[in-house]
């Protein structure tokens, strides 16, 4: 009667699992660089800000305008009261022949905009890289979790059955079976946490690349350590950083040309009649003029645009201050972390051999009756939480060192 209820509760264990079948064997393997390359497709804020680099490019043409002389065909007609009507039709051509170097000027800090908004660019797609990449280790680890707790989910409802044997014969505890079974159900929780957290990190994949089946990440390798120094080097390099750079660069022309607010303009004109009836007389086809705009007082409008140009150049100067600082303790800070999760996983290493020998000698020990059941199922729980550890410790390293790469700006594709 015992026995027939123990199988009955047996059972009633949780010893399938509803997602047993678990396996990346049918899913789509994919590498960083092709995911990377779907997302970048992919990015709407990327595209957005493609645009706003085009709206710049126009913005530098309009400047650009301005060293080209100006044409133009007009036709009108008027009448005085006690004249007679007036009609004319001509050519009109026009150029400025000097403006202070204004035009010079604007359309330099146009070039330095549009130069800055694409630096900005690729620090976007270095930053969507980096964000790809955690997306990638993320299911990489879930996955690699979902296998090793099935695994030990496996080992556990295999200890279980050979209690039952040796319960049926008297050489084991009833106690040893409901601890097992507890532990059983302990490791169904674990392994399902492990497949939901799976799930989520395919759908973070999925939408940074539009990928519809399911994938498998192929493993990374950890590069060769460059240094700290030559992180450091790097950093000050970084897109962003050329960008704030080049931000400064407009700001200082704008100030230049707040200067030359006062310089006079110099411009030539020309019209030529097609049309021109009732004719003067002598008869007159064309006139031109030179035209000399000397400014004298404006009410401090050119001062206070000066003050408003110095302010905006000095902030610009502090932003990119601030941005080389804040660049430099991103790398120290990576850095730090990149090393310690390679000395964490030399660790675990070792501790995951050390386990693997103790399990072996549990299960020989077991063989003589030395130790208990129990025992062997703890050390080969011990051995596989260990293996655990040390795959997510490794992910952990690799993606300390894609971020500390992020942080320097290197060895991320452009």
């Amino acid at each position: 009667m015992n026995k027939l209820i123990f199988i009955t509760l047996l059972g009633l264990l949780p010893c399938r699992l509803p997602a047993q079948e678990f396996s990346t064997a049918a899913m789509k393997p994919i590498t960083l660089g092709e995911a990377y390359t779907l997302a970048l497709d992919r990015s709407e804020q990327l595209a957005r800000q493609a645009e706003g680099i085009k709206q710049l490019e126009a913005a530098e043409r309009l400047f650009n305008s301005a060293f080209r002389p100006v044409f133009s065909a007009n036709a009108s007609q008027s009448k005085q009261q006690n004249y007679a009507s007036v009609t004319k039709g001509y050519l009109s051509g026009s150029y400025s022949l000097f403006s202070g170097l204004r035009d010079l000027i604007s359309l330099k800090a146009a070039a330095a905009r549009t130069a800055a908004a694409g630096q900005d660019l690729a620090r976007a797609r270095q930053q969507l890289y980096l964000d790809v990449a955690q997306a990638y280790l993320g299911l990489q680890a879930a996955q690699r979790e979902a296998l090793i707790r099935r695994e030990q989910f496996d080992v556990t409802g295999r200890r279980i059955a050979e209690l039952q044997a040796r319960v049926e014969i008297g050489r084991s505890r009833k106690s040893e079976t409901v601890a097992a079974r507890t532990q059983l159900a302990q490791d169904k929780a674990g392994y399902l946490d492990a497949a939901a957290a799976e799930r989520l990190s395919q759908q973070a994949l999925k939408f940074l690349t539009g990928l519809e089946p399911d994938l498998v990440p192929e493993p990374l390798p950890v590069r060769k350590d460059a240094g700290l120094d030559a992180y450091l080097k790097a950093a000050l390099s970084r897109p962003d950083l050329a960008a704030k750079r080049k931000t400064l660069q407009a700001s200082g022309y704008l100030l230049d040309m707040q200067d030359r607010n006062l310089r006079p303009t110099v411009t030539v004109s020309a019209d030529y009649y097609v049309l021109r009836r009732p004719m003067p007389v002598p008869a007159s086809r064309w006139d031109a003029a030179v035209a000399v705009n000397v400014p004298l007082y404006n009410g401090g409008y050119a001062q206070a645009q000066r003050q408003s140009a110095y302010s905006e150049k000095r902030s610009a100067e502090l932003d990119l201050q601030l941005a080389e600082r804040q660049a430099l303790t991103e790398v120290r800070s990576a850095y730090e972390e990149f090393k310690y999760a390679l000395l964490r996983s030399a660790s675990l290493e070792e501790a995951l051999a050390l386990a693997a020998d103790n399990a072996d000698y549990q299960q020989e020990d077991y063989k003589l009756g030395l130790v208990n059941n129990l025992d062997v199922l703890s050390a080969l729980r011990t051995m596989q939480d260990t293996r655990l550890a040390l795959s997510q410790a490794r992910i952990r390293a690799i993606g300390a060192q894609l971020k500390l790469e992020n942080a320097s700006g290197t060895g991320i594709p452009q």
